[in-house]
């Protein structure tokens, strides 16, 4: 199958059910499929535009499409959580004309400094090889984008992280299926409002979710989340409480006096 504006090969990057996207353009040519059980809650994918989105930011995410499907790189967390800082340093990337003169060396190094956070080091030589890019440009881009990112990082650090936030950060440590982590994402959302710390909350939730359906210890999570496996089960104990009590007042029936 070739892609209808310009005839590249299209990839298939979550399987034959998954979105179809030109490896050459970057365009969507079919859409992923939502799940059957979470067709009225839809996430945000930082790495699809609207149309509010500069032109300047659709060409970075159209690029960073195009080195995902080149790279193999699967959507989540990796291209996520580099679309995510396209999204939040948009204006400092746009302005830096030693990033924004050669975008595609500036994705391949922003994946590689995203990868190696996750622990999935793919070296400079070998993604400057996939993508036909000269390895000292790439390097380069490297160094100057870690330059931009720490000048900014402390303003960054100023708003507070919340809870989803540290489930897509530590979360994609772990391996589980997609389904895991979106019904930790909807227990996170309604809970919203209910206080606690947020990575904490985060990590509880992933663990209420995680003890039904796979083998993943609190243990497990709570070394990758940097906090200890009490923690982790408090908070999955107070989830749990908060989510009874929400169904027995919403399962309550209202009596008015006459």
């Amino acid at each position: 199958m070739n892609c209808c504006k310009c005839g590249g090969a299209v990839v298939y990057p979550e399987g034959l059910n998954g979105e179809k996207i030109c490896a050459k353009c970057g365009i969507v040519l079919e859409s992923t499929p939502s799940l059957r059980s979470f067709s009225q809650w839809v996430p945000e994918w930082f790495s699809n535009w609207n149309e509010q989105d500069s032109e300047t930011l659709k060409e970075w995410l159209t690029i960073l499409r195009s080195v995902s499907c080149q790279l193999n790189i699967p959507n989540f967390p990796y291209r996520e959580e580099a679309a995510r800082t396209i999204r939040s340093q948009n204006i400092c990337l746009s302005k830096s004309q030693k990033l924004s003169k050669n975008k595609r060396a500036t994705v391949a190094a922003l994946i590689h400094i995203v990868l190696k956070e996750y622990d999935k080091i793919r070296s400079i030589r070998e993604i400057s090889k996939e993508l036909s890019l000269d390895k000292k440009l790439v390097l380069k881009q490297v160094w100057t984008l870690n330059k931009t990112l720490n000048q900014n990082r402390t303003q960054t650090m100023i708003q507070r992280k919340t809870s989803s936030d540290y489930l897509r950060e530590k979360g994609g440590k772990i391996p589980f299926d997609r389904e895991i982590f979106f019904e930790a994402e909807k227990t996170l959302l309604y809970i919203k409002g209910s206080g606690g710390n947020p990575i904490g909350v985060a990590a509880g939730a992933l663990y209420f979710v995680c003890k039904e359906k796979t083998k993943i210890s609190k243990e497990e999570i709570g070394r990758v989340f940097g906090i200890s496996h009490r923690t982790v089960y408090a908070n999955e104990v107070r989830i749990r409480k908060l989510l009874a009590s929400k169904a027995l007042i919403k399962s309550t029936p209202i009596i008015t006096c006459t």
